[in-house]
């Protein structure tokens, strides 16, 4: 396949991988790629799964398809319900946790970032 030919993934195909409490299925990922886009993921979460206080070193955005989830951020709550769209700044510390039964969210972002690093307490202040 050429590196410039478009690439067309099945979600129902791709195998879930852990990150925190939730289940994420990676479509597009740098990481794996060796290049530069944005990784593109779906990731599910069930009732009180929460991540960890984490930020990204550029933009991420998010489209919840399913549930809701709260997502905390300098001192403020961000409902994320059925069809809400998000675009966190770079460096903005946030967790999220989910608040419905399930919640299906597709998000996109920098894959180079300390996501699974949970930031130090002085970080946080």
């Amino acid at each position: 396949m050429s590196p410039r030919a478009p690439e067309l993934r099945q979600l129902d195909q791709i195998e879930p991988v852990q990150l925190f409490d939730f289940s994420q299925k990676v479509l597009f990922s740098p990481k794996e790629r060796g290049e530069g886009f944005i990784k593109l993921a779906v990731t599910t979460g069930k009732k009180g799964a929460r991540s960890v206080p984490h930020a990204h070193p550029r933009d991420e955005v998010t489209l919840t398809l399913k549930g809701e989830a709260v997502l905390r951020a300098d001192g403020r709550e961000y409902f994320m319900t059925e069809g809400t769209a998000l675009r966190l700044p770079p460096g903005v510390v946030h967790e999220v946790e989910v608040l419905s039964e399930e919640w299906v969210v597709v998000a996109a972002y920098c894959d180079e970032c300390q996501l699974c690093v949970p930031l130090k307490a002085q970080d946080k202040a």
